[in-house]
């Protein structure tokens, strides 16, 4: 066996995953399985294994050798996948040739697709890539060697080649017919495959080093900037301008209010990067109608995921096109690449290809929501926290996102509307309404949403809880962490917040836990089902208001700029919604934003231990009981008084 494989995943001592793969000989001698560390986040961890067991079945089935050892060369690029190193740079070798340090490049990587590999010339990697596509072979003069007369074909791609040297700023020689390296870089075990350690100096580019080559090229191309210079030659190829578009994607989405790059942005770029992975390099000047036709068509068709056999799903699909085409648009109007989109851009057919497994589980329930006994469930075993994000998922349709930006300002409790703002509405209000007036900010459309008493209750927790916080005014933020920091600050490795969708799994979690039935649902189906509740009772146009969309009337673009919305009849669909709600509410009992039983004894032994202390049982007899120590019976009993003592001093 090659890898010892394990379904469990465990940090060691250290916090650490490892995993052991493929074959290598210890000190001693013996023979024994290389350990990888793959880092602490255990959902990276699990990519780098996937990638690692790749790589090692790639060579194993290349190798003669019954029982193969990991090569020196194979091995460190083992480790910078490991450690999450995407890229592996490729240095060109002493008076190695353009085309041949571009062939190999291909070899390497048609070898281990698994790997990105990046050349470290760039310029001779362009000049090699675009003498591969215009003849398969350079004529080279060698001593001793007869060479045969040119064809008239070839002393044609031979001036051609000269050519783009000549833009590129790279000195030709003619005796070779292309230019070799003239740089000399220092051998090490990785030059086999082409790789250098990143401490090898000869892997280093100093800029000092890197300047004369570009204001060379600059200087005989008579462009001012060397690099646009460089980008707009006929070489120029896909994958240099998706990297290019990365940029642009990182420098374009950069927030500088957080120091990070949006999680809208970060999505782009990491689908950038996925085209890449599925699109083979070419160059642009390739990329005629029928190319593009082609990339369109690519996922349109739905390909299936890298590694399986099994098609990714038309929502994915749809987002990789939309990627696609917006990089498309975006390479037609910048002026770093001569590339210019087809006539028939706009008419190429971009409808995605339906299955027959999309409509398996089409059927009366077509959307996910909650049904009334999970909300109930969700609402039982909520801590005061849960509950808020519960009532306002509910209440107003809110989102994760909606949540962490909802300011102070923007809860209006106990004020109703002026007397033209209640004929605007067509509903009346008092002081006794509260309600929650903002700008959704995705969309950027104003919505009001009438709050039910017990999200009032949530609210007025909210607030005393983010009084303990320093910055409290009416534009900060209401809801944040323990911590006190926004529920949308991205972490430290500029990936998206996911604290309200894990307090949402744990809740799910806990239920499941003790043995209750609820599906394993996201925290954004809660959206949905207000979304559907609201349209049950009401119908479309009134639930696209609720849901702050930016058209809800579709048949009508232009409703919102001859009308005011009718929030009335949203209040209306909402008190409605309120009533059939109210077994929900009936499970928070008097005081539900008070402290609440520990998550983690489990709802139904505090429920026995309350029904037994309700029948006079001493605490030892019901800790005996319920399998639980007297202590624990004590603190639940004690919590439970200090829950009924409101109501009781009523």
């Amino acid at each position: 066996m090659a890898t010892r494989s394990r379904l469990n995943w465990a940090p060691d001592s250290r916090g650490y995953y490892t995993r052991q793969i493929g074959w290598e000989r210890s000190k001693s001698g013996k023979l024994q399985q290389h350990k990888f560390l793959l880092g602490t986040d255990r959902k990276q961890a699990e990519i780098r294994e996937r990638k690692l067991r790749e790589l090692w079945d790639q060579f194993e089935k290349s190798s003669t050798e019954p029982r193969p050892l990991w090569p020196e060369a194979l091995v460190e690029i083992a480790a910078r996948i490991a450690k999450g190193i995407p890229d592996i740079p490729v240095p060109r070798a002493p008076r190695e040739m353009q085309h041949q340090y571009a062939a190999r490049l291909q070899r390497m990587q048609a070898k281990y697709p698994v790997i990105c590999f990046i050349p470290e010339d760039q310029h001779a990697y362009e000049i090699g890539q675009a003498a591969l596509e215009l003849f398969e072979a350079v004529p080279i003069t060698v001593p001793d060697f007869k060479v045969e007369p040119l064809t008239d074909d070839q002393v044609l791609a031979q001036e051609k080649i000269q050519h783009l040297a000549r833009e590129a700023g790279i000195t030709v020689d003619p005796a070779l017919g292309i230019a070799p390296a003239l740089r000399k870089v220092s051998r090490s075990p990785l030059h086999e495959l082409g790789i250098l350690k990143p401490s090898d100096p000869a892997a280093v580019r100093s800029s000092e080093s890197a300047q004369p080559l570009s204001m060379t090229a600059a200087s005989r191309t008579g462009a001012s900037n060397p690099s646009i210079s460089a980008m707009k030659s006929p070489s120029a190829t896909l994958h240099q301008a998706f990297k290019r578009y990365q940029a642009y994607l990182q420098k374009e989405f950069f927030r500088q209010e957080t120091g990070h790059i949006s999680p809208w942005g970060r999505t782009q770029v990491r689908q950038i990067k996925n085209l890449q992975r599925h699109h083979s390099d070419e160059l642009l000047n390739n990329l005629d109608a029928t190319a593009v036709g082609e990339l369109i068509g690519y996922w349109r068709r739905r390909p299936c995921k890298l590694g399986s056999t099994e098609p990714i799903s038309a929502k994915a699909a749809s987002h990789y096109l939309g990627t696609l085409m917006r990089f498309l648009t975006w390479l037609h109007a910048t002026s770093e690449f001569e590339w210019t989109k087809p006539q028939a851009f706009n008419d190429f057919d971009r409808r995605i290809r339906r299955l027959p497994s999309d409509h398996a589980k089409r059927g009366l329930e077509q959307v996910d929501t909650f049904s009334l006994e999970e909300l109930r469930l969700l609402m039982r075993y909520g801590q005061p926290f849960d509950r808020l994000l519960l009532l306002l998922g509910l209440n107003c349709g809110f989102g994760r996102a909606e949540i962490a930006s909802l300011l102070v300002g923007e809860v209006h409790l106990r004020k109703g509307h002026s007397p033209r703002e209640q004929e605007i509405l067509g509903f009346t209000t008092n002081d006794n309404d509260s309600f929650i007036k903002r700008i959704r900010r995705k969309s950027g459309v104003y919505g009001e949403h009438i709050l039910f008493p017990l999200t009032v209750q949530g609210l007025e927790w909210a607030q005393e809880r983010r009084q303990q916080f320093p910055g409290f005014a009416k534009s900060s933020r209401l809801i944040l962490n323990e911590r006190g920091t926004p529920l949308d600050q991205q972490t430290k490795g500029s990936n998206s917040n996911q604290a309200v969708p894990n307090q949402f799994a744990r809740l799910i979690e806990r239920i499941r836990d003790d043995g209750q039935e609820i599906r394993p649902l996201s925290f954004g189906k809660l959206r949905k089902t207000a979304s559907d509740l609201i349209k049950r009772h009401s119908d479309g146009e009134i639930a696209g208001v609720f849901d702050c969309h930016g058209e809800p009337v579709k048949t009508d673009s232009l409703s919102d700029a001859y009308t005011n919305r009718p929030f009335g009849k949203v209040f209306r669909a909402i008190r409605v919604v309120e009533t059939y709600l109210g077994p929900v509410f009936a499970e928070a009992g008097s005081a539900p934003f008070s402290p609440q039983p520990q998550a983690y004894t489990k709802r139904s032994v505090i429920e026995q231990i309350m029904a037994l202390h309700e029948q006079g049982l001493p605490t030892g007899q019901i800790a005996a009981a319920v399998n639980v120590s007297s202590p624990t019976v004590t603190r639940h009993i004690q919590q439970y008084q200090d829950r009924q003592a409101p109501s009781t001093t009523e």
